[in-house]
This record gives C-alpha cells, sequence and structure tokens, in this order.
C-alpha cells in the first residue's frame, strides 16, 4: 500500500503531463474549414441569406456566421433620426451614439454647456445640435442620462483584479428612470426610460423589480420601437434567472422570430437554457410562434431530418425559414452521403483508376485448352492409327499406341463439351465516365429512404405553390436525382423551371445543376459531349471571375468572404470531369481537369513553393501523357473545349515541365530521355543547378544500414542522369560486366525511400511510406526496390568473386525485405499481431540462408556485425 501511495503523485503527474501533451497537439493541429469541408455543389446563400444566413449548415461550428442579420446601432440610429426629423440623419445618430471612444463620448456629454470646445467632427454633429436646440431639451436630457447611464453598465476591473458590481449605483440610477418615466409624456422617450429602468435593474441583479418594469409598463406601451424588443429579451433573462426556464426559452424565440438585430443572440440563449422542447412548444400562442420554435430546433441539428422542415411548412407554409431548412438537408446530404460517393480524389482511387473491371470476363471458358488439347490428341491418334494398319499391320504396339491417343483426345473433347462455363468474377459496375465510387448497400439504403422523403415533401412544396420561391422544390429534386446518379430524371425534373421567373441566386444554381446532369448523363466523353458541356463551363468560370479572389491565404474567416462559384468549379473539375475522364482512361485530360480545378482559391501545392501543377501530376503522370500536356501547351489545341482547357497551361513555367518530365523518365529508366529533358531546361538550372534537388548521399555507394552512415557527396537530377546513361552505354557495350549491374542496381536502389537518393524520383517523403502497399506507378522502385533486386542477382550470376557474390547476396536480401507489406497503424487493434509476424518474415529471409556460403568474406563478417535483422537470423532469433 505505501509502494502504490508514493507512485500515485508520479502518475498524476504524468497522467497530467499527458493531457496537456494532447491538448497542445489538438490546439496546433490544422482546423477543418468550417465552409468547405465537404464537396457541395448546392449555394447555401439561394434562400434567406438576408434573415436566416447565421443558420445555414455547418457541422463545425454552432453557427454558420456570427454577426446578427441586422445592426442594433443601425436600427436604434434610424429610430432616433425619424424621432428628430430633418436635416439629422441615422449615420450621424450612429457615429455619435456608437462610434466614439470614450473620450469622444465625454466631450459630447458637455458639448450641450455654454460655447464649449468642441472638435470638428462634433461641431459638425447635426444630431448634436438638434438636441440642443430648446424644442428637443427632453431628448437631450435622456441623452445625457443613457451616457451616465452606459458609464455605469460598463465592468470597470481587469481579469486579475476584479471590482465588484455598483449594485447600489445601478438601483439609484434605475430609480432616476422609473420616475423620469412616469413624469414624461412623449411615448418615444417613456419607452427608452423605462427600458433604461428595467436594464438597469437588470444589470444590478434586481431580477424580481426589472421583470416588473416590464411586466407593469414596457409591455402596455403601444409602439413598434424595436427597444420593445431589446425590452423583452431582457424580460426573458429574467425568467431564466427566477427559474422559470421554459418561459424564458419561449420569450427568446419571440425575440428571435422579430427581432433580427437580436436573431444570433435569442437562439444562442434559447439553446444555452435547453428547456424542453414540447413544453415550450405549449406556450406558443399562434402558428407563427409554432414554425419559429420548429425552426429554431431545426436549425441546431446537424443530423438529416425531415420533421422540422414539414412542421414549419405546416404552421407557416410562405416562412423563408422553410427553404432555408430545405437547404440545410440538402447540404447534409452532400456531406454524410454524396461526399463519400465523390471519394475520387485521393490516391487509393487514382491508384486503382485503371483497374476498374467491367463485365467483358463475364461468362468466360478458361478450359478451352481441353478442346484444342484433345483435339490434337486425337487427330495425333487418328493418322498413326492409320499408318498401323496400312503400312504396319503386324506390329500391333502402334494399334495400341493410336487407340489410347484417340480415347484420350476423344475423353478431353466431351469433358470441355461438358464442363460448365467459369463463374462470373464479381465485378464493379459503374458506367464508364461515371465519376461515383461504389458505396455499401446499407448506406444506399438508409440515405435513398431519407432521399424519397425529401423529395416528396419538395414535391408537395412545388405543387401547393404556397411557398414564396416554389421552384427551389424542383431545383432540389433534381439534384437529389444527381446525388443518385439518375440524370435523365434529373434533366426532366429541371426542365419544370423553363420559363419561370427565377431569383438571379436560383436561376444561377439551375445553371449549376444543369451542368452536373449534363456530364452525369455523358456515358463516354468525346468531342461532342465536351462541345455540349463547353458553354456552361465558360458561364461558371465568368461568374469565378465575377466574384473575385478570396481575401486571405487560407480559408476566410467569415463566409461572406468565400467565393462560391470558385468552390463549385474547384468541385466540378476535382469530382466530376477528372475522375470520368479517368473511368475511360484518358489520364492527360484528367490532369488537365484537375489543373483547371485550381482556379485562385488555393494555388499553393503542398510541399514546394515552385510548384504550379496539381500533386496528381507529381505521383500519376507518364511521360507520354505529360508530353501530350506539354504539345497543348506550344500549341494551341483547334477544338474549342481543348483550347479552354488548356489555357490554365499558360501560366506553367516551361522549366517546371521539363524538369517534371526528366523526374518522370527517371522513374521510367530513361535515363538519355530524362538527361535531355533536364538541360531543356533554360533559365532556373543556369542559374542554380541544384534547384531541383540533390540526393543526401552519393547515390552510387552501398551501405549496409540505410542510412547508417555520414551523408556526403549528393548528385542532383542531371548528375544522377548522366551516370547512370553512361553506365546503360557500358552495359550494351559488355552485357556480361557484372560491376556495371551492380551499380546500376546500387543507383536504383538508393533511389527508394529507404535510402540517401529518394528525392531524385519523388518530390516527398513520409516515414508512413516504408513498407507501404504500392500506390503509384514507381512504387516498384521507390517501396519494394523490385529491379534493383533483378540487377543485384544478374550481378552475382556474372561474377566469380566470392566477396562481390556476397555483396551481391546481401543487397538483393535488403531489396527482398521491401517486398513485404510493413503493418499499417490504421489497423491499430491488430497492430502488435501484425508487426510480430512482420518482424518474423523479414529475418526468415530466403538471401539470408545464401548468405551462408559466403562465411568466409569480409564482407558477411561485416554484414553480421552491423544488420541486426541477419544477426538475428544466424542466432536464430526471431
Amino acid at each position: 500500500m505505501k509502494r502504490w501511495k508514493k507512485l500515485l503523485p508520479y502518475f498524476v503527474s504524468l497522467t497530467g503531463c499527458f493531457l496537456i501533451g494532447i491538448a497542445v497537439i489538438i490546439a496546433c493541429s490544422d482546423e477543418p474549414d468550417p465552409y468547405d469541408y465537404y464537396t457541395s455543389f448546392f449555394h447555401p446563400d439561394i434562400q434567406g441569406k438576408k434573415d436566416f444566413g447565421a443558420f445555414y449548415f455547418t457541422d463545425y461550428q454552432f453557427t454558420y456566421a456570427n454577426e446578427e442579420p441586422v445592426s442594433e446601432a443601425t436600427i436604434n440610429a434610424t429610430e432616433w433620426a425619424n424621432y428628430l426629423g430633418q436635416p439629422v440623419k441615422a449615420a450621424d445618430v450612429e457615429k455619435i451614439m456608437y462610434h466614439l471612444d470614450s473620450a469622444g463620448k465625454e466631450r459630447a456629454y458637455h458639448f450641450f454647456e455654454q460655447d464649449p470646445p468642441v472638435a470638428d467632427s462634433l461641431a459638425q454633429s447635426k444630431f448634436l445640435w438638434a438636441l440642443k436646440n430648446p424644442v428637443h431639451e427632453a431628448a437631450k436630457k435622456y441623452y445625457q442620462f443613457a451616457q451616465q447611464a452606459e458609464f455605469l453598465n460598463k465592468s470597470s476591473y481587469n481579469d486579475w483584479e476584479p471590482a465588484p458590481i455598483d449594485t447600489g449605483g445601478l438601483t439609484t440610477a434605475a430609480n432616476e428612470a422609473i420616475q423620469a418615466a412616469t413624469a414624461e409624456s412623449d411615448p418615444f422617450l417613456k419607452l427608452r426610460y423605462f427600458y433604461q429602468a428595467q436594464k438597469l435593474n437588470h444589470y444590478a441583479q434586481n431580477y424580481v423589480e426589472a421583470k416588473a418594469i416590464y411586466d407593469q409598463h414596457i409591455v402596455n406601451i403601444a409602439s413598434k420601437s424595436h427597444i420593445k424588443g431589446w425590452a423583452l429579451a431582457l424580460k426573458a433573462g429574467e425568467e431564466r434567472r427566477l427559474g422559470d426556464t421554459v418561459r424564458a426559452a419561449y420569450l427568446f424565440s419571440k425575440v428571435f422570430a422579430g427581432y433580427p438585430e437580436r436573431r444570433l443572440q435569442a437562439y444562442r440563449n434559447y439553446h444555452y437554457i435547453d428547456a424542453p422542447f414540447n413544453e415550450i412548444l405549449k406556450l406558443a400562442q399562434t402558428p407563427e410562434e409554432k414554425a419559429n420554435l420548429f425552426a429554431i430546433k431545426g436549425f441546431a441539428n446537424p443530423e438529416i431530418e425531415t420533421a422540422s422542415l414539414e412542421s414549419v411548412y405546416a404552421n407557416t407554409p410562405s416562412s423563408p425559414m422553410v427553404g432555408v431548412l430545405l437547404v440545410r438537408e440538402i447540404n447534409k446530404l452532400e456531406e454524410y452521403y454524396l461526399t463519400p460517393s465523390l471519394s475520387n480524389n485521393s490516391d487509393q482511387f487514382y491508384s486503382s483508376r485503371s483497374l476498374v473491371k467491367t463485365d467483358a470476363n463475364k461468362g468466360a471458358r478458361n478450359n478451352k485448352w481441353l478442346l484444342w488439347t484433345g483435339l490434337a490428341i486425337l487427330i495425333t491418334g487418328a493418322a498413326i492409327l492409320f499408318l498401323a494398319f496400312k503400312k504396319q499391320p503386324n506390329k500391333p504396339a502402334f494399334k495400341v499406341l493410336s487407340a489410347i491417343l484417340v480415347v484420350t483426345g476423344t475423353a478431353g473433347i466431351i469433358w470441355f463439351a461438358i464442363s460448365k462455363p467459369d463463374a462470373e468474377t464479381p465485378v464493379q459496375r459503374l458506367p464508364q465516365g461515371s465519376f461515383f465510387v461504389a458505396m455499401p448497400d446499407s448506406v444506399k439504403h438508409k440515405y435513398d429512404a431519407h432521399i424519397e422523403k425529401l423529395r416528396s415533401f419538395c414535391t408537395t412544396l412545388v405543387s401547393e405553390a404556397k411557398y414564396i420561391e416554389p421552384q427551389i422544390g424542383n431545383l432540389a429534386n433534381a439534384y437529389l436525382y444527381f446525388m443518385q446518379n439518375k440524370p435523365q430524371e434529373g434533366l426532366s425534373t429541371l426542365a419544370k423551371t423553363d420559363g419561370q421567373k427565377l431569383d438571379n441566386k436560383v436561376a444561377d444554381q439551375k445553371q449549376i445543376l444543369n451542368l452536373l446532369l449534363s456530364a452525369q448523363n455523358i456515358k463516354q466523353l468525346n468531342p461532342v459531349d465536351e462541345a455540349s458541356l463547353l458553354p456552361s463551363l465558360k458561364w461558371l468560370n465568368g461568374k469565378v471571375l465575377a466574384g473575385g479572389k478570396p481575401k486571405y491565404d487560407v480559408y476566410p474567416s467569415t463566409p461572406s468572404d468565400y467565393n462560391q462559384f470558385a468552390i463549385t468549379q474547384r468541385n466540378f473539375y476535382t469530382h466530376v470531369l477528372a475522375p470520368a475522364y479517368l473511368r475511360q482512361g484518358d489520364t492527360a485530360r484528367a490532369a488537365l481537369a484537375l489543373l483547371n480545378s485550381q482556379n485562385g482559391t488555393n494555388t499553393d501545392y503542398r510541399y514546394h513553393m515552385f510548384r504550379q501543377m496539381p500533386d496528381f501530376w507529381y505521383n500519376y503522370l507518364h511521360s507520354a501523357q505529360l508530353k501530350q500536356l506539354m504539345s497543348w501547351k506550344f500549341q494551341r489545341p483547334a477544338d474549342q473545349y481543348m483550347a479552354y482547357l488548356s489555357n490554365g497551361l499558360k501560366q506553367i513555367d516551361n522549366d517546371n515541365l521539363y524538369e517534371l518530365l526528366g523526374t518522370i523518365q527517371l522513374r521510367e529508366h530513361n535515363y538519355q530521355a530524362a538527361l535531355a529533358s533536364f538541360r531543356r531546361q533554360k533559365v532556373r538550372v543556369r542559374k542554380d543547378p541544384d534547384w531541383m534537388g540533390t540526393s543526401s548521399g552519393n547515390p552510387f555507394k552501398v551501405r549496409i544500414n540505410d542510412y547508417a552512415q555520414p551523408l556526403t557527396n549528393g548528385l542532383n537530377k542531371i548528375q544522377f542522369a548522366e551516370k547512370m546513361a553512361r553506365l546503360e552505354a557500358k552495359l550494351k557495350s559488355n552485357p556480361k560486366d557484372a560491376d556495371t549491374y551492380f551499380e546500376i542496381a546500387t543507383g536504383i536502389y538508393n533511389t527508394s525511400t529507404y535510402s540517401n537518393s529518394w528525392n531524385l524520383i519523388s518530390y516527398v517523403w513520409s516515414s508512413y511510406d516504408f513498407g507501404r502497399k504500392p500506390m503509384y506507378y514507381y512504387d516498384g522502385d521507390y517501396i519494394k526496390a523490385s529491379l534493383a533486386k533483378q540487377y543485384y542477382l544478374k550481378a552475382r550470376e556474372l561474377s566469380t568473386d566470392p566477396e562481390f557474390k556476397s555483396k551481391c547476396t546481401f543487397m538483393a536480401a535488403k531489396c527482398e525485405q521491401k517486398e513485404h507489406d510493413a503493418p499499417s497503424y490504421t489497423d491499430y487493434e491488430n497492430y502488435d499481431k501484425q508487426e510480430k509476424a512482420y518482424l518474423k518474415v523479414i529475418r526468415q529471409n530466403s538471401f539470408f540462408k545464401e548468405m551462408q556460403q559466403y562465411q568466409n568474406t569480409t564482407f558477411y563478417k561485416k554484414a553480421v556485425t552491423e544488420c541486426s535483422y541477419f544477426s538475428d537470423f544466424i542466432s536464430g532469433k526471431e
């Protein structure tokens, strides 16, 4: 027990450090973009932006925006300007009331004294001069009182030394306000004095008195002033403080509905209270109040549901909140269903794009050899039988042999005839031009059921035409068909809005949906279909240019800074056009589409600042495909569609293209071509030969352990290509030169992720590359070291020197280790078990066994000392 007591403080300290470490990691990690973290084509701002834009869907923030729909200052200033009359303007009032610093407010307070020194900005204020007019003496007194009350309401403390609230001063001022309100006959000023009295008592925590002022005075004043809404918000807070949370939430819902300058605040307070919804609903007195409550509930629900939407529509079908809730459901489906369906912008998708099977192997017969072999044996047997009877009638052996052959051949033909065709190979049945990925049936069933419920609502919305923009129902329905990969139905539904007058934003959304559905309807992209897409692509690009570039390099801090059309354009090229080309095997056009996806929203390609091309180009293009792209750059295509799509190529520097082409040719082991490509660079190579990277060590030096020795004498890509080209030429002149084979093998091996020259064929390095499954076409060298192994074994075969053969065998053993896939941390539950199996298999290396015959060599003795895997094998460890 004593030992545990001693260990407990250490355990607590370690736990604390661990939790602090996690907090630091989370705090320093990248945050998701709250407005662009899922694939979206349905713009949220086509409905209710003016009044309810803060409640668009995002699952990464409590609200989509943090600004009230209307400025409280503007509303109050407008009321004052209307009250005082010409020449007072609302902007002048707002400046004095809300935008002066503390010193300016002090000077404004004393403006009304006899001939005070006044700053020019105040001397020009028509608001202050109007109050100085004896006609508005009562208004001046209220203004000065309100300024004094504001000073009392302010907290005069810092975070380290909080001062207590001056409840006595607040209460005294509240009583003065009540007296002034009672004596005041002007309803404009009377309401404001009572509001000041309620607010001062509220801040003094006199909640009973504050509530009484509202109930006895403010509620009965007949006025359309927004001051009544602010007083109602205070009343809601007072009900909460006094314990009636249900009524408090109900009152906040009334503020939410009637006073947009306090809508967001009321929404947050409503949900902060967390009162039972059904109890709040009982207090609603009108269908409009019920609709507001259902809307507030729906705006806070990130999960798919139609109940809130249907309830709002049932109570107030013309409310703009119907459209906002409908678009929210569409956006939810985009996150939870469409985005996984369009998970085609990943290494896994790109790697498997050429492996998608078709139905061509349905019912294949892989046993046709039985038929042809049987026929051959049957014919041979028949021929021998004929000769046996005609030429050798007295030799029964020939007759017996021929009979056996005839029977065997006949049996093979009969077996082929009665055997069944091979079972159909499971295939991924997706349309050739499709850009969706296969989804599990369980997922499809869940969301298809929700889509049908939403479609039913949209149909009702259109048919009843009670909503202010019923056409939104047809647009939503068309988009739902897009999600279900039913373009014909979607286009037919979209056509129902033809000839109807649409709001500009709704009309733009229709154009986007038409582009999506038209692209989806194309099964095989060809010049005719491409030409049909061109007008829509140009229209979309025009919208992008009209919207301007984003104001921030990363993601904007507010949704208003976003260019929604730029996001739509990026998503179309990334998730629709490029994957459609990939599915039909046109990698060059897919690469061009991905280039067009970078439209100014984020041109900072990862890892290297000089990059001007998408990562796809650096990982998946072969030299033939890049040459095709370069030809489109150097000679503008005659086809209008291709000419338009190729515009982005103008921005790519020629040196970057030739550098990438040379690197790809290094991967393809076409060293002479790589050398020619690198030499075609004009500017960068002349100024800085190492701009494209230099290996961190000599790529032709053998090391027993990867990265075990100091890394020096690196080569850049041109020097490496020159050396490899010389070695290849040398091998052609002497195909049995074992040393040259070995040197080529070492050069290739050292360009793997495990060695010192990986950056000669790859643009990025990651610790996760170790032993991973092949993903890129050059992973045979970069991950598996397969070709290097072949060259090492060829070098060993051509040599008679045991020392050299020992070195070749060991290097082949290193390559063979790379053939095994290392366990992945993604499968953390089985990681330990898989790691033990992996370590065991790489120690049981077949070439380690072959090394035994070179026990007397110097290299063998050094390898046993330095390589732990080899040492473990020799000692029998697992």
